[in-house]
């Protein structure tokens, strides 16, 4: 027997097991006409405008959302790529250069420095970041409410905090005289660094700076995707036998996996967009030991003039991103829900 709605044709049938299965099944099925084939489409339009006036209300919230992403996020998108093909400045007319700017780019030594160094942040921050964070809500996840708000709020709270006003503080923690770092490096019976000024420091510095801005938003959003699984998954485990290495393995990793997900994607897209620390501390110094795609960017274009070569730049740096994002939801991407 065959049904017909608006997704398509499903057949029934009968498994070996005497159980009625739909099946879904093409709307030309072979030796149907045109007009079948036709008539299908059309149900199927009507079907759909009929869905969406019936949610016409939801669709007109969701409205402002859509046409904000289109607006300050498309649009520049597809402007940024349409103006890396043209040379220009602030007072001159654009002037089409084709691939000139991106070959321009690819001969710059610094770009290969810059594009070097942010895959090290990277790679760096955000695996280190999430499993720390992981650790940290594993353990505090059981235990009182009041410790559990404790932790919240305080690795929350750079998040909450002005960019500049932490670029200040760790300016004055990585000041080689008065700073904390080198009076704890002294404590040690070790020698200052200039943390800053040091080819040799200056990216582990920032990397570390970064990774503790990075820590809040996974711990929080763990916390609550611990809560979320249920009791009985760990009491069925208990009584199989299992450990709690074991739970942990296969209970707790796989259904943290979508949250996993997020935040490794959030996280990669933020590490390749890092630019306050950079500029308030480093200015992409000393002799390029921390120039990074994001601060590239910003120079190129707002204190050399080259908004072309700005925007090749803008572009690469949204490839990449893309790429990497697809990538990991590639490996990542999960069927679980809960």
């Amino acid at each position: 027997m065959n049904r017909r709605t608006g997704f398509g044709t499903f057949k029934m049938e009968k498994r070996g097991s005497g159980v009625m299965c739909m099946r879904k099944t093409a709307y030309g099925e072979p030796g149907q006409s045109s007009a079948v084939k036709l008539a299908g489409t059309g149900e199927r339009l009507r079907y759909w405008a009929k869905e969406i006036y019936k949610n016409r209300v939801n669709y007109f919230f969701i409205a402002p959302m859509y046409l904000f992403l289109i607006a300050f996020l498309i649009i520049p998108t597809i402007q940024g790529l349409y103006l890396s093909f043209y040379q220009f400045t602030a007072d001159s007319a654009k002037r089409f250069v084709g691939l000139q700017n991106f070959i321009a780019l690819f001969r710059d030594p610094v770009f290969w420095i810059a594009l070097k160094n942010t895959a090290v942040l990277v790679i760096g921050v955000v695996p280190s970041s999430l499993l720390v964070s992981l650790i940290i809500s594993v353990i505090i996840h059981r235990r009182s409410q009041i410790l559990k708000s404790f932790v919240r709020g305080a690795f929350y709270l750079p998040l909450v905090v002005s960019s500049v006003a932490l670029s200040i503080s760790w300016k004055y923690i990585y000041d080689p005289a008065i700073g904390l770092g080198n009076y704890v490096l002294g404590l040690f019976g070790l020698d200052p660094v200039v943390w800053l000024g040091d080819a040799r420091y200056v990216l582990p510095a920032l990397m570390f700076i970064i990774f503790t801005f990075s820590l809040g938003k996974p711990i929080m959003l763990y916390l609550a995707s611990l809560g979320a699984i249920p009791d009985t998954y760990y009491e069925a485990a208990r009584i199989d036998g299992a450990g709690s290495i074991s739970q942990f393995v296969h209970i707790t990793l796989p259904m943290l996996k979508p949250t996993t997900l997020y935040l490794v994607v959030t996280g990669t897209i933020g590490a390749f967009q890092v630019f306050v620390f950079v500029k308030l501390l480093t200015s992409g110094g000393p002799n390029n030991s921390s120039q990074t795609l994001a601060y590239m960017l910003y120079e190129k274009a707002f204190i050399f003039g080259q908004f072309g070569i700005g925007c090749v730049i803008g572009t690469i740096l949204c490839l990449i991103c893309m790429g990497i994002a697809i990538v990991e939801y590639k490996f990542l991407s999960s069927d679980i829900e809960y």
